[in-house]
C-alpha cells in the first residue's frame, strides 16, 4: 500500500468580512498520493483554491492538521514552512508568473538559485526541465515571444526543475484554449507518473477531468465525491446533517 504524500485531518477555514463570517472549508480530511494527478473541482466559491492553499502551506487553517511528507506542516514556524516549500514543493499558477525580462531558460534557473545551485549545474538542470516539456529549442526566448501554452510549459519546467515531491497547480489551464489545456494537464499527469510526484491541481474545466487519475469534487466546503479514473468508483462523501 502506497503511503500518502500529503494528508489533511479536520481542516476548517472561515473568512470574515465585516459582521459576516463565511465557512469555506468544513472539517476536510483527505489523503493525496504520489505518482498520480489529482484534480479538485467544484463551483465557484466551493473552497477548492482555499483548500489547495492550505494543503500547500500558503494559507493557515483555523483548525486541523496537514501532514506533508510526514511533517505536521502548520506546527512549524513561518520561516520553516517557507523552507519546506522551497525544498519540497513546485507551484504552477494560472497567470504563469514568469519574469518578462528573462529568457525561458533564465526563468527556470531562478528557483535553483534560491537553493544555492548556480552556474553550469543550474543551467544543465534547467535545460533538462525545458526539454522534458518540449521547449528545449525555445529556451532562449522571452515570455513575450512565447504563446500562452508555451508560457505555461515554461512555468511547469520551473516547478519541475527543483525535482519536488509535491506539485501544486491552481487553475493551470484557465488562460489556455482547449488544445493547450489538454496538453498541459496531460503533461502534469506524465510528470506525476514518471517522477512519482504528487500532483494536486484545481480546475473549473470539466473537459479535463477525464485526463486525471483522481477527481475530488467540493461543494459548500465539503468533499461531495471522490472518484478515480479506473472502473472502481469510491463512495461519495456526504456532508453532515
Amino acid at each position: 500500500m502506497v503511503a500518502p504524500a500529503l494528508s489533511s485531518h479536520g481542516i476548517s477555514k472561515a473568512f470574515t468580512t465585516g459582521h459576516i463570517t463565511q465557512q469555506v472549508i468544513k472539517d476536510s480530511s483527505l489523503d493525496i498520493f504520489p505518482g498520480e494527478l489529482t484534480l479538485v473541482v467544484g463551483p465557484s466559491g466551493s473552497g477548492k483554491s482555499t483548500l489547495l492553499s492550505i494543503l500547500a502551506g500558503l494559507l493557515r487553517p483555523d483548525s486541523g492538521h496537514v501532514l506533508s511528507l510526514g511533517v505536521d506542516l502548520w506546527t512549524l514556524k513561518e520561516a520553516e514552512i517557507d523552507r519546506f516549500r522551497l525544498n519540497h514543493c513546485g507551484f504552477i499558477f494560472q497567470g504563469f508568473n514568469l519574469f518578462s525580462p528573462l529568457t525561458a531558460l533564465e526563468n527556470v534557473i531562478l528557483p535553483l538559485q534560491y537553493l544555492g545551485i548556480r552556474g553550469g549545474s543550474a543551467e544543465r538542470r534547467a535545460r533538462r526541465a525545458l526539454d522534458e516539456v518540449g521547449l528545449g529549442p525555445r529556451a532562449h526566448l522571452r515570455p513575450i515571444e512565447l504563446s500562452g501554452g508555451e508560457k505555461q510549459r515554461v512555468a511547469i519546467a520551473r516547478a519541475l526543475v527543483k525535482e519536488p515531491q509535491l506539485i501544486f497547480a491552481d487553475e493551470p489551464t484557465s488562460a489556455l484554449d482547449k488544445t493547450n489545456g489538454q496538453i498541459t494537464v496531460d503533461l502534469l499527469k506524465r510528470i506525476a507518473h514518471e517522477h512519482r510526484a504528487m500532483v494536486l491541481g484545481v480546475t473549473h474545466d470539466p473537459r479535463l477531468l477525464s485526463h486525471a487519475d483522481r477527481v475530488i469534487e467540493l461543494e459548500d466546503g465539503y468533499v461531495k465525491s471522490d472518484r478515480r479514473s479506473s472502473t472502481t468508483v469510491e463512495e461519495p462523501h456526504h456532508a453532515p446533517d
